[in-house]
Order: C-alpha cells, then structure tokens, then sequence
C-alpha cells in the first residue's frame, strides 16, 4: 500500500513536495539488479566467528529491561540481528566485549529511528533539538572527565539506557580512546539534528552535499573506535591522526554510506525517504534510476581504490611488531565497517526480503510499494 505522502510531508513547503512526488513517480515501480557490493571490495574478507546464538539469548533477557517502545523493539529484534552485525564488524572479539557492542548497535538504530521518517521526531524541530541534547548530556555525563552513570529523572528511553552502555565501553577504553569516542558521537548526534533540518528543507539537497554531511558525522565513525575496546589495545593519537589514516577512515566511512545507501533504497522509497544519493542523483542530473545506481556503484570501486593505495602510506614500525599488529587491527575494523555492514545488510530482512537475493549476491530492488 503507498504511505500517504501528503500526510508525511504535511510540515514541507509546497515546491519541495511537488518536487519529492515527480521524484517518486519517475522511480516507481522500477526494479534494478545490483551486483554483489562485496565482490567490489575484492581484497576486504567478510569473516564471521561469533556465537551468535548464545549473544542472542542475553539480548532477549535485557530488551524487557530498556524503556522503547515494546512494537519497536519487536521490529528491530524480527528484522535487524544487530547481534549478527557486531559479529562481522568484531569477528575475533571476545566474548565478554561482545553484548555491550552489540547493545551499543541496538541503541543507535533505536535513538535514530526517534527522529528518521516515520519516528515520533520526524517533524518535531524542537523535539530533535531537546533529544540531541539530553543525548549530548548523557555522552558527557559517562565520557568526560567526571563520569556519572545515572541518567536524570524523567530521561527519555533511548537516553536512559545509553547510560549503562557507555559505562561497560568505557570501562574497557583507554583515556584517548575515551575522548575519541566521546567527540565521535556529539558529531553523530548533532549530524542526526542537521539532517532532519534537511529533510524539512524547501528541496531535495544537492547528492555531494548530502554525502558530505553524513561522511562528516555518520554513526559508523564510533563503531571504529570501538574495535579498540573489542580487541583491546589503544591506537597512538598521532597514528589515528597520520594523513594515511585519515584518508582510510574517511575512505570506509564514505564507502559504507554508498552501499547503505545502495542496499537500503528499496525500503527507503517504500516510506518516502528520498534523502538517499540514489535518488538525489536522479533528481539532479534528471537520470535513471539504473544509471544514478551506475553512478554510485563506480563512486564505490573509485573509494575502495583510494582506500587500498593510503594502507601502503602508513607509517609502520621497523622494529615494533606489536604498534604493527595494533594499526593492522586498527585498517582491518574500519575496512569491516564497509563490508561488515554489506554482509549483514545481505544476511538480515532488514532492507529487503531473502527471496530477493540470488546465489551470486546480486539483489533485484522493487521500488514498488508493497
């Protein structure tokens, strides 16, 4: 059944409706056949060695105990396995580091869903603005340098329960990481609040603006630090700050944004979530659905190249195999974050249905409404 679009876009300008309707019926009803995301990351293994199970099994005993929604936790529970996702971004984590991670994931894709299309804040300026800042609060309460763990009367629920999340991570962190992590997420949340404002924009945004935006302050940038935590060793802030590095965050940053964006079209469109680089292409060079999919395919094995080239210009030891392990570790996680999240996004019904997916991973997206 279609979403009743005036109704979801009842707060934006007339124009930028008008726009987001011709947008949709240039788009609708088409299907694309996307290759295998993985297969343009040829050098990159996916690995899997968690019990996924067993991590499962305590998820379920703590969901009852967090403060969301029980129709939304249901969702994400059915369609999500955020449990199979930290397994492929922390394949060779111990077991112990595993449930904190994986409730770590559970919270960004609740705290997000407040305020992305369908949510209670989609439309509420005001209402994002208080979250981001009771979130903002809660980072600082259990990352800064006086560290309190108790959320204050009356938090919301996804502010609530990221206090004891924060506090098992930090637990594990060492204090550069710490501030790391800490910076890491006041960009992500104050990012979430930016790109609600351009949604209820008078257009569409421009796709390189878009991409922008999000590579500056995506959710994915704290999942790398976090491979610290889950492998437990710190990486020197001048290796994490080492232009070679940089480019390799950024690179894998920018290249997990393109795939999501890729794999995620299909259930976007189906809520009339246009701010995705697929669409946007379309809207601004007036292209196909199959050639802005062209488009973001060749921007993907034109960053996995940048990527491969800046590993050869990090600044390796000649004598300190162990700082040689932790900057391996350090490039392995990031590049996991990219095809981590292509496997999981291909393994869960998150984005599309199984069915949908053939034996050489290529995946027919419907951008029909169901």
């Amino acid at each position: 059944m279609a979403p009743d679009i005036d109704r979801i876009w009842s707060s934006t300008p007339d124009a930028a409706v008008d726009e987001r309707k011709s947008l949709i019926k240039k788009a609708l009803n088409q299907k694309v056949l996307v290759p295998s995301i993985l297969s343009l990351m040829p050098e990159w293994p996916s690995e899997v060695q968690l019990d996924v199970d067993e991590i499962n099994k305590e998820i379920d005993e703590w969901l009852p105990t967090v403060n969301v929604a029980e129709k939304k936790k249901a969702k994400h529970r059915a369609r999500g396995n955020y449990t199979f996702l930290t397994a492929v971004y922390y394949p060779h984590c111990k077991k112990d580091k595993v449930l904190p991670l994986t409730q770590f994931l559970y919270w960004i894709f609740f705290w997000d869903d407040e305020i992305d299309n369908g949510g209670e804040l989609t439309e509420d300026k005001e209402g994002t603005l208080l979250c981001c800042e009771e979130t903002n609060r809660c980072i600082d309460d259990c990352l800064g340098p006086n560290p309190n763990y108790t959320p204050p009367p009356n938090s919301r629920g996804t502010v609530e329960m990221f206090y004891p999340i924060l506090r098992d991570l930090r637990a594990g962190l060492s204090p550069i990481s710490t501030e790391r992590l800490r910076l890491e997420l006041h960009d992500y949340v104050n990012g979430v609040g930016r790109q609600q404002q351009v949604r209820q924009g008078d257009s569409l945004p421009d796709p390189w603006y878009h991409f922008k935006i999000r590579a500056d302050d995506v959710g994915v940038i704290p999942s790398i630090t976090q491979n610290e935590y889950a492998m437990e060793f710190e990486l020197p802030e001048w290796i994490r700050r080492h232009e070679a590095m940089e480019a390799i965050v950024l690179e894998c940053t920018r290249l997990t944004i393109l795939l999501n964006d890729i794999l995620s079209m299909q259930k976007e469109f189906r809520v009339s979530q246009l701010e995705n680089i697929v669409f946007l292409f379309m809207n601004k060079y007036n292209i196909t659905l199959q050639s802005a999919v062209d488009k973001v395919l060749d921007l993907i094995r034109e960053h996995y190249a940048i990527c491969v080239a800046a590993e050869k210009r990090l600044p390796w030891s000649k004598n300190d195999e162990k700082l040689n392990a932790d900057i391996r570790e350090y490039v392995r996680g990031c590049q996991r974050l990219a095809t981590g999240t292509a496997y999981w996004s291909y393994s869960c019904e998150r984005y599309f249905k199984q069915s949908q997916l053939n034996d050489k991973w290529e995946v027919l997206l419907d951008l029909s409404y169901e």
